[in-house]
């Protein structure tokens, strides 16, 4: 799905599920942005415009001055003359001041302009007389600093927000500090294979930048890992907090919110400045991985990003800059070599044409790349994207997964040479262990395969990579061993090239050559593809031969004969040099199965689909799959005949809460998993939350020992206490956050953690949950009582305010054990409004007040008419049962509708044109009100 932002034509790539929503239409933008009566208060001298361009791109503004987008080709422009209508603007009209306001207020402006809601002003400057000002327009709430809160009807923002001193609008809304993600998979990539065979690799002394919109740096995940860099966007976005999550979050809030590298620092940087961040920045910070999931629509050229990005890395080695490729993978190029080729050559942005950057394509599950994945080649007929991940939320998701998983790399090199490894390095050792997937060896849409995080993390452990230089006509070898029973000898070369000309009809600029020499003397050659633009020609099947486009080239040979293979490098035409280049191989065996996910420390969520994933190099294709429950001392097959070429099975895991292990035979072998968690999460709540302590409880696990309950202490979700009940008191001594979590124990395991939850936010107050006041027949009033708990609870006594400060006991209502929900009448109760409390008293005899709760008993002759706007009935409350007439007119004065009722509570179907219409209700010929209705559609 695609989100756009600021100033420039910046594509999101990020998660359907999150962004997705219906475009709104040229009519609704006119409607919203456009005035409908006339401004009456003071003003900039600039002026605003609703600007609707054909074509919105980049340079497309010229001196126009944006201040918001509103759709794709709509933006609110200001300007200090006129704007007139050209090639690419479509339509120029007036704007009104509601493009202050955020976009949830300023629709809820439009659906609701009667309602009366608490919204949040920003000021240039606070002073008399603006304050004055607003106060024509409802009630300030309060005042900190520029921040105003003011209780307002709607249909008053346009003409509100049109005051100069008035910068921005918001609804008044309490934030939510975390967003979880439901669907995060790291077994996918092999990356939580990692935290698996090397237990100290989690992403520690790596900072990671996040260019884009800013995330939230308060969210449960990230919580005290960020510090600040170059100036961040202004704007925090979802999209971004998902990106700096999937890289390293660090699960305090569920398991699904742990990320690839869950030890990273984070910093953010504004994506509206298209050039990379400055080099300072980047050593001062010591920042060495940033992620770009965002695009600009297809660039078929080498331009200024492009060139910059390719010069900071050939000049600060250690950088690596990734990049999403794009979500447009079933778009067209209308430029350059490979125009009107239906799917291909559809990067999303010229940056992503650069050569020393990473660029990932996404793709789902099941191996198969994602349509709408952006894919190569590049503009000069280059491999791109180099590789693919697990990206069923869009490429985004797939670039921060490598990201996190770049982070890792970095982490294992450093702690094995001291410092951090090129740029080209890291490179070569991805698209080396990358799982060929696509068309065999190397394809436009997948690249070198898909991220193998746990096979990169052993070439670096293993030191599977060498480091050389070479100058024009120049050549240097190096050997390695290839041992008997070897499935698949890989070897891949990569360099940080120097930066080519603005619009350079090549980008390479120094041309090496890898090759290999056989133990037998055949010379092998690397992959390459057919860059002729025709569709045809592009998916052709990849041929070894030289490579004379690309800084990236890999060898592979199949079933390779033991003995000592010669890797030669030669610089074939190195004009800005010595070239340094790194290579990286593997030696991949023959008759290997190895599970990934889940294996030790994993769980995987009872009564959910999960999926099982394996490493395979059996020739066999099939293999029965098997779980045991009690350490292997018996076994149940779960399936037969699983294909082991496949990326995995999906399991729907039992409802059981155990521990568990699986087993593959394969090839008349039984390859067992280490030992794993079955379980589900607890549903934990909040029975009270006083000064004293706070009560919580949750669901019984079936076969638990014990249960464990976390608290968020020093930024980490921490173990706080233990309980044997399915309910613990958390006395107010013991708590360092509001948030907690709880998980089962069972004999020598531990279930999942539950979601992790704030205890402010539950609803729950010091027990009482809610207290509602309800009119019965206009003459009695019924009060219903919902509480959190009844632990250590006596009585309920029911009070009613008869005075300043004072309050008369009605009844008194015994606690019920088990007992959530208690009801009283009041049966007679006062003409007009009546408000009312409940004290609840504790089995040591203190006292707890609910706040109030009121209802209002009409009087005769008095009535409530809602919803206004009304659609197909509206609602008559009266303090009498009379027969009265209601009845409604038309804008002429015209009869429109007549209808008599003579209920306390009355229900009129209503079918009438939309429109104003005058309301009159009537006894016996004496009107006793008159009203406004709207009618709506």
């Amino acid at each position: 799905m695609i989100k756009k932002v600021a100033c420039f034509i910046l594509f999101i790539f990020g998660s359907k599920l999150i962004y997705a929503q219906k475009p709104i239409s040229d009519r609704s933008i006119t409607q919203m942005y456009t005035p409908t009566t006339a401004m009456g208060v003071k003003s900039d001298s600039i002026k605003y415009y609703l600007v609707k361009f054909k074509q919105p791109a980049p340079g497309s503004f010229k001196n126009l001055h944006p201040v918001k987008r509103v759709s794709y080709n709509y933006y609110i422009v200001a300007s200090r003359g006129t704007i007139t209508t050209t090639d690419n603007i479509i339509s120029v009209a007036p704007s009104n001041a509601l493009w202050k306001a955020d976009d949830n207020l300023a629709r809820l402006n439009q659906s609701h302009p009667n309602a009366t809601k608490i919204i949040g002003l920003v000021l240039k400057q606070q002073n008399a007389g603006t304050l004055s000002e607003i106060k024509k327009y409802g009630e300030i709430i309060s005042i900190n600093g520029n921040m105003v809160k003011l209780k307002t009807q709607l249909k008053q923002l346009p003409v509100l927000l049109q005051h100069t001193d008035v910068s921005f609008a918001s609804l008044d809304r309490k934030p939510h500090p975390e967003l979880v993600i439901d669907d995060l998979d790291l077994g996918a990539n092999n990356i939580s294979a990692i935290a698996d065979n090397y237990t100290d690799i989690n992403g520690s002394g790596i900072n990671v930048s996040v260019k884009e919109e800013h995330y939230d740096a308060d969210d449960l995940d990230l919580l005290a890992r960020s510090f600040t860099s170059v100036t961040p966007s202004e704007n925090n976005s979802g999209h971004a907090t998902i990106m700096a999550t999937l890289i390293g979050g660090n699960g305090n809030s569920f398991i699904k919110g742990l990320g690839a590298a869950p030890a990273v620092k984070f910093t953010s940087s504004d994506f509206t400045r298209l050039l990379p961040d400055t080099a300072t920045a980047f050593k001062t910070y010591n920042i060495s991985v940033q992620n770009h999931s965002y695009g600009t629509g297809i660039e078929n050229y080498y331009g200024l990003e492009a060139e910059a990005y390719d010069k900071q890395i050939y000049e600060n080695d250690s950088i690596v800059h990734v990049f999403s490729s794009g979500n447009i993978g079933t778009n067209t190029s209308e430029t350059g070599v490979y125009s009107g080729i239906a799917n291909m050559a559809n990067l999303s942005g010229t940056f992503k044409q650069a050569k020393n950057v990473l660029v990932i394509g996404g793709t789902g599950r099941t191996n198969i790349p994602e349509a709408l994945s952006s894919a190569g080649p590049a503009y000069d007929g280059r491999i791109k994207p180099e590789l693919v991940a697990d990206g069923e939320d869009g490429t985004s998701g797939a670039a921060a997964l490598t990201s996190g998983t770049v982070a890792l790399l970095q982490q294992a090199y450093k702690k094995q040479y001291n410092s951090l490894p090129s740029a080209a390095l890291i490179k070569s050792v991805l698209i080396n262990s990358a799982d060929d997937i696509g068309n065999p060896a190397v394809d436009y849409k997948t690249g070198y395969g898909k991220l193998n995080a746990l096979e990169a993390a052993r070439t670096i452990t293993d030191a599977r990579f060498k480091a050389g230089t070479v100058a024009d006509k120049m050549q240097t070898s190096y050997q390695v061993t290839v041992p008997p029973n070897c499935r698949l000898l890989k070897v891949s070369l990569a360099w940080n090239d120097a930066p080519a000309q603005l619009n350079a009809p090549y980008a390479l600029i120094n041309d090496l050559d890898l090759s290999i020499t056989t133990p037998a003397g055949a010379i092998l050659l690397p992959w390459t593809l057919s860059t002729y633009p025709t569709t045809d020609s592009l998916l052709k099947a990849a041929k070894m031969q030289r490579d004379t486009l690309n800084n990236t080239e890999q060898v592979t040979l199949q079933n390779p004969p033991a003995g000592v293979y010669t890797i030669y490098v030669k610089g074939s035409r190195v004009t800005q040099g010595p070239q340094s280049f790194y290579i990286a191989w593997q030696n991949q065996l023959a008759d290997v199965f190895e599970w990934t996910s889940p294996s030790g420390n994993n769980i995987i969520l009872a009564n959910e689909d999960n999926y099982l994933r394996w490493q395979n190099t059996f020739n066999t294709s099939t293999g029965n799959l098997s779980v045991s429950y009690d350490h292997g001392a018996n076994w149940q097959q779960i399936a037969a005949g699983v294909a082991l070429n496949a990326d995995g099975y999906k399991w729907t895991a039992p409802d059981v809460f155990t521990p568990a292990m699986l087993k593959m035979h394969v090839n008349d072998q039984d390859v067992i998993s280490k030992e794993f968690t079955i379980s589900k999460p607890l549903t934990l709540q909040v029975g009270y939350n006083c000064t004293s302590g706070t009560l919580l409880h949750w669901n019984p696990q079936p076969g638990a020992t014990g249960y464990v309950i976390y608290t968020i202490k020093d930024n980490l979700l921490q173990k706080l206490t233990t309980s044997s009940d399915t309910s613990v008191v958390v006395p107010a001594t013991m708590q360092s956050s509001n948030y907690y979590a709880v998980s089962a124990q069972g004999n020598g395991f531990e279930g999942v953690k539950s979601y992790t939850i704030d205890v402010t936010t539950q609803g729950v107050g010091c027990y009482v949950r809610t207290l509602l006041a309800d009119v019965k027949d206009n003459k009695a009033i019924a009060l219903s009582l919902q509480i959190g708990s009844v632990l250590n609870l006596k009585t309920i006594t029911w009070e009613k305010l008869t005075g300043t400060d004072q309050y008369v006991a009605l009844g008194t209502t015994n606690i019920t054990a088990s007992a959530l929900d208690y009801q009283f009448t009041d049966t007679s109760p006062k003409k007009g409004i009546n408000y009312y409390r409940v004290k609840l008293t504790t089995t040591d005899g203190t006292s707890i007040y609910s706040d109030l709760a009121s209802a209002v008993l009409l009087q005769s002759n008095q009535f409530t008419l809602f919803p206004n706007p009304v659609g197909a009935q509206l609602t008559i409350l009266s303090g009498e049962s009379n027969d009265y007439e209601f009845k409604l007119y038309d804008a002429m004065g015209k009869l429109s509708f007549s209808k008599t009722f003579n209920g306390f509570e009355n229900t009129i179907p209503l079918s009438l044109m939309p429109g104003t219409y005058i309301s009159v209700i009537t006894l016996k010929g004496k009107i006793l009100y008159t009203g406004k209705i709207l009618k709506s559609p």
